[in-house]
């Protein structure tokens, strides 16, 4: 009976044409430049904030909701 392992790669050869295949394929990404990047970046953190004061508001109004009509104990 034959040791399969002869006939497969070691793990340092298939680790090394993984990272073979990620370096080809990272040359073939087109990457934004740095005020594109910038400009989605700030869109990003504008959303947030928008998120995050939308949030806070109906978080207010909830409190505020319950605190005035005395939900809460």
């Amino acid at each position: 009976m034959a040791n399969n392992t002869d006939l497969t790669p070691s793990t340092m050869n298939r680790g090394k044409g993984f990272l073979h295949e990620v370096w080809v394929e990272l040359k073939k990404t087109t990457w934004p430049t740095w005020e594109e990047a910038w400009r989605l970046t700030m869109v990003v953190v504008g959303v947030i904030i928008v998120i995050a004061i939308y949030i806070g508001v109906i978080d207010y109004a909830l409190t505020w909701i319950t605190t005035h009509f005395g939900l809460l104990k």
